[in-house]
């Protein structure tokens, strides 16, 4: 399956304009909880987490066990993260595992915000990593 890609305008219209589409976040715990995209659905699970120290990329193993917990394969999903290759490789595993409208943001929260759309720190449960990993966890169970 082909990777749809959106520019931040394109990403911005659809996340206006359908109310069931959601932002995913793709970056770090701490990367979103300094600023993210604001729209009516944005969460953060982490594709991958960087090593403090070393910066060494290590996948998230629950990438998959968080979406899949969160959302059905057909839901209207944007991934983004920032200008490199994250969202992109996050829509290709989601594709992979059979969800069927997935896109990714091109230029990431950078290319957001040189629009001047909306950001926010807000990182409340519903939206938080850890309040979206827990419960899928527990649910695994």
């Amino acid at each position: 399956m082909t990777t749809t890609i959106l520019n931040p305008l394109e990403a911005f219209a659809v996340l206006e304009d359908d109310e069931q589409a959601t932002y995913v976040d793709v970056r770090a715990v701490a990367e979103f909880a300094v600023r993210h995209p604001k729209a009516a659905n944005v969460i953060n699970i982490p594709f991958v987490f960087f090593h403090p120290t070393t910066k060494e990329i290590h996948p998230n193993a629950s990438f998959l066990l968080v979406v899949n917990d969160v959302f059905q394969k057909s839901a209207r999903i944007i991934l983004g993260a920032d200008g490199g290759t994250r969202a992109v490789d996050a829509t290709k595993t989601l594709l992979d595992d059979g969800f069927t409208n997935v896109s990714a943001m091109s230029q990431g929260h950078q290319g957001w915000e040189q629009f001047n759309f909306p950001t926010t720190a807000d990182n409340r449960p519903g939206v938080s990593y850890v309040s979206l990993l827990t419960p899928a966890k527990r649910r695994k169970k």
